[in-house]
């Protein structure tokens, strides 16, 4: 069948829409395993597109399906693929490891650097393969920075007074999530804590008074109050929430260094009084010692700290007064010493609660900046490899939308990211490259594009408070929102029923599949679109089950079609013109399944494919 141009029977009255979706549309993700094996058997069922994806890191396994990397693919192979998708006019795109998540580097309670080197190593080769074997095109990776609170994801899109929210509890005691760009430590504060504020005269500004105890009057404020005095930002009232309490430390802290350094200060007058007594009296000592000896006793009594009569330090005292008084000078210098540390103490928790407050940020920010730096960077890395090996289509990262719990799986954060990450590149094209910042743009903009992935996108559903409906139009709208925002580069389809990303086979579940692609369609969309499957068994064909799936449910190929109702001449079957065969009446398991002739695969035919 030639899906290039979506033949109907002569006799069909029908006729396409330039939105409606075809076969040759539609792509197959590879799945898990050698994709050489797969990228064949996925051209043999038919598909026009194939997307090469991988599940390993690191060192890979070609014996486990799950420990391929695109390391484990040598130049052989590479070649092979190569060659194959191009004698069969297949395109293809990649899948650096579905492992790798996150490009911020968050990494037990922290941002790690390692860890984002580590996740940036492997979409490198990724791209190197890419080039190798699709010439060009898509390398998706996932995006999942942190794990976050769904109830601070954007609102942007939804009804009125609707929202997405995680558990009954979340608005009043979830943590507020913020990070120290210093240390790269994560900081959670729980909403439910309050914070004592000087109360202010709405009018003038000025703080107010207690009348009854003559100090300033206070009011606690919790979180809420600094949503609405942020203006409804999260962020940023997580911010002023956080500085705050900050304050508050401060000043403790503040007082108790001036106390400490107070005391120090009087403790070290009276030691330095006291030396200079000692010196006086062991000078006297020389020359008169009893004279010396009273003096010291003198002086002991003089400052109070005579030992008890009987006592080991009284009989101590009494027999040489001026040894007592040595220690005692001793024992002020000690005094002195800590009231000293003390102070220097808090003026060190001072200076460290100064440096948090100027290193603290929310972490949307922090992250956007870290996860943008490292996204240009591989952006650069695929424009570099891109030029070095002559490709005649650009090599782009697509950053992909994952589960809702993790910051950037929203469309407007992935959004967000995606528009930072080409401003970077574009700075260093010009730094690097020497380029304007017309051509700069260009480049980053070719080089740095979204993937929208439907099925991930739809399992926000379990959290949103609204009606089936306005979540599906919201699904719907954001994918048209990132094609008018010139950031959308890939589609990826499956379905499910809004909880968790089972990919189902299109038509399976109830996410917005269709609606979605005809809509970026008409916004524009000329990108790839592929089909992911995963809940298929074996039994039912597997990917290739999905992929015919799709085609039918998206496609609505009258070679394809399952909905019961004749459409179209083609549909008829036991009438008195006979009954029509398609070629999928000939076709089992796998679509294109094996015969044992020696194990080769063949065509419904039976015709061995060499």
């Amino acid at each position: 069948m030639d899906f290039g141009n979506d033949y109907w029977n002569a006799l069909d009255h029908h006729k396409r829409s330039e939105y409606e979706i075809s076969p040759k549309d539609i792509g197959l993700s590879a799945g898990i395993g050698d994709p050489w094996e797969k990228v064949k058997a996925h051209i043999t069922a038919g598909a026009t597109h194939v997307e090469l994806g991988f599940m390993g890191v690191g060192k890979g396994s070609a014996s486990q399906p799950t420990g391929v990397t695109p390391g484990s693919i040598g130049k052989a192979k590479r070649e092979d693929i190569r060659r194959m998708a191009k004698a069969t006019g297949v395109t293809l795109s990649t899948h650096a490891s579905a492992n790798i998540i996150g490009f911020a580097g968050a990494r037990e309670g922290k941002f790690d650097d390692q860890a984002a080197a580590n996740a940036m190593a492997e979409v490198k080769r990724a791209i190197e393969f890419a080039a190798d074997t699709a010439q060009g095109g898509s390398v998706v990776v996932h995006l999942g920075e942190y794990p976050r609170e769904v109830g601070m994801a954007p609102r942007t899109g939804l009804p009125k007074g609707e929202r997405f929210v995680g558990y009954e509890t979340e608005e009043k005691k979830s943590v507020v999530p913020l990070v120290d760009t210093e240390s790269g430590k994560f900081i959670g504060i729980p909403k439910d804590i309050k914070i004592p504020k000087v109360a202010v005269d709405p009018k003038t500004g000025k703080p107010l008074k207690n009348e009854e105890t003559g100090t300033y009057k206070y009011e606690e404020w919790g979180y809420e109050d600094y949503v609405k005095e942020a203006k409804g930002d999260p962020e940023k009232a997580a911010e002023m929430f956080y500085k705050d309490y900050l304050k508050k430390q401060l000043e403790q802290a503040h007082a108790e260094e001036r106390r400490w350094y107070a005391n120090a200060e009087d403790a070290y007058r009276q030691w330095e009084f006291l030396q200079r007594r000692l010196k006086s009296i062991e000078d006297q000592y020389r020359v008169d010692p009893e004279s010396a000896k009273r003096n010291a006793a003198l002086y002991v009594k003089e400052l109070g700290q005579e030992p008890p009569p009987g006592s080991p330090q009284g009989d101590e005292y009494d027999k040489n007064p001026l040894g007592y008084f040595k220690k005692l000078c001793k024992k002020f210098e000690r005094e002195y010493r800590y009231y000293q540390d003390a102070s220097i103490a808090h003026g060190k928790e001072v200076r460290n609660i100064e440096r948090q407050m100027q290193n603290v940020k929310p972490i949307r920010e922090a992250t956007v900046e870290r996860t943008a730096k490292n996204l240009a960077d591989l952006g650069m890395y695929a424009y570099e490899v891109e030029k070095k090996k002559k490709l005649k289509k650009p090599l782009f990262i697509a950053p992909e939308n994952v589960f809702p719990e993790q910051f950037g799986s929203h469309p407007q954060e992935q959004k967000q990211i995606i528009l930072a990450a080409r401003k970077a590149m574009v700075e260093k094209l010009k730094k690097k490259k020497g380029l304007s910042q017309k051509e700069a743009e260009k480049i980053a903009k070719e080089h740095i594009k979204a993937t929208f992935d439907i099925g991930h996108a739809y399992t926000w559903k379990k959290y949103f408070t609204g009606a089936d409906k306005d979540f599906k139009k919201w699904v719907v709208e954001q994918a048209k929102d990132l094609q008018k925002s010139g950031v959308l580069g890939e589609i990826h389809i499956a379905d499910n029923f809004g909880y968790a990303d089972e990919h189902l086979t299109p038509g399976q579940g109830d996410a917005p599949i269709e609606e979605t692609i005809k809509e970026i369609r008409k916004a524009g969309f000329k990108g790839p679109m592929v089909l992911e499957g995963g809940a298929q068994t074996e039994a039912e064909g597997g990917l290739y089950s999905a992929m015919v799936g799709g085609w039918a449910h998206l496609a609505k190929s009258p070679m394809y079609r399952i909905d019961g109702v004749q459409q179209s001449w083609t549909d008829i079957t036991g009438s008195y013109f006979g009954r029509t065969a398609p070629s999928t009446f000939y076709l089992s398991g796998h679509t294109a399944p094996p015969k044992d002739w020696g194990k080769e695969m063949t065509f419904w035919s039976e015709t061995p494919i060499e």
